[in-house]
């Protein structure tokens, strides 16, 4: 069974139809790259499967649930959590406490455990911050897990952004854009922490234009251009493929 389904989803800005009649399926442990020309629905696609933007037509399915419709937390409180191509922290946090602040998205405590300081709060609070340190330890952040956020580089922002989304329980992680903007060190630092990600058993959907770390990391490529599928299989098939070719390189 499917993860994740999208059957014949269509949206709309106004006359514009960034995604046009999409079917597609995720499975359990797949890492998916998302690839196509700037403007071709990409990030559209993550922000409809997300609850960002509710699709004009069509049903999204996630564990058997239609989730088209309803809000980004209540998505993300069901396992899909996503990044974005800004980094989204806490900037008045240290860095622990950014990755504190995440873990609560998958916290159970009700309020009037935590107003009589109840064991399951404590317990929970305990669990907590420990859960926080190793994230920060797996994701090579240890030496700044007292600094500032905003006092980061940007390849360790990312990474904090990311070790942010991994607190959250994710069973489903949308990364987008990930390696954009950083040099060749950056890049392998944020890749290899992907990796750390993909070996906890996350699923994994990756918007990126950097095609070597696309290979690297995915097992299925899905194409996009004007926002119509125009592939989806493994990397080395889909990269042979004409309709790819002239969509990225244009036809004489």
């Amino acid at each position: 069974m499917a993860l994740l389904e999208l059957r014949d989803v269509k949206k709309r800005f106004g006359n514009l139809i960034a995604l046009d009649k999409i079917d597609l399926d995720v499975h359990p442990g797949e890492v998916v790259g998302i690839v196509g020309p700037n403007g071709s629905g990409k990030t559209t696609l993550l922000n409809v499967i997300s609850g960002y933007h509710r699709p004009s037509e069509g049903t999204i399915s996630y564990e058997g649930q239609k989730i088209a419709g309803l809000r980004p937390d209540k998505i993300a409180a069901l396992g899909i959590v996503r990044t974005f191509q800004q980094n989204i922290i806490y900037w008045d946090a240290v860095i622990l406490e950014n990755v504190i602040r995440a873990c609560y998205l998958a916290n159970r405590t009700n309020l009037w455990q935590s107003f009589f300081n109840s064991r399951s709060y404590v317990a929970e609070e305990a669990g907590i911050r420990e859960k926080a340190v190793d994230i920060v330890k797996t994701f090579g952040l240890a030496d700044y897990m007292y600094s500032p956020a905003p006092g980061l580089p940007h390849g360790k922002q990312r990474s904090l952004s990311m070790a942010m989304a991994l607190a959250a329980n994710p069973v489903l992680l949308l990364l987008d854009e990930p390696l954009a903007g950083m040099d060749a060190a950056e890049t392998e630092l944020v890749a290899g922490n992907i990796k750390k990600i993909i070996e906890r058993g996350v699923t994994i959907m990756l918007v990126e234009h950097n095609i070597k770390s696309v290979l690297r990391l995915c097992n299925r490529i899905i194409v996009l251009d004007f926002g119509l599928k125009i592939a989806d299989g493994k990397p080395e098939e889909v990269l042979k493929s004409q309709n790819v070719v002239e969509a990225y390189l244009g036809v004489d």
